[in-house]
């Protein structure tokens, strides 16, 4: 029975190859994204920024208030 070592020894080689690129583009990837992400992404806005809804514990609106609010909320692009 003949095994062809030369093709299992390119198998692995591509595999190696594959492996090692994958992790340099994850390592490339995760430092962009740590270097654009902002440091506190939930910290209050400055500016012209605008707050639609109150959060309130119990929403007692009526249908026609609830609408309103969702309308403001789309209307100002939030």
């Amino acid at each position: 029975m003949f095994i062809p070592y030369n093709r299992i020894g390119e198998g692995v080689r591509l595999l190696a190859i594959f492996i090692f690129c994958t992790f340099i583009f994850y390592t490339i990837i995760s430092y962009v994204s740590d270097t654009i992400r902002p440091l506190e992404p939930y910290k209050e806005p400055h500016g012209k920024a605008v707050k639609v809804m109150q959060h309130t514990p119990a929403f007692e609106g009526t249908y026609k208030e609830m609408k309103r609010r969702l309308f403001d909320f789309y209307w100002y692009g939030e």
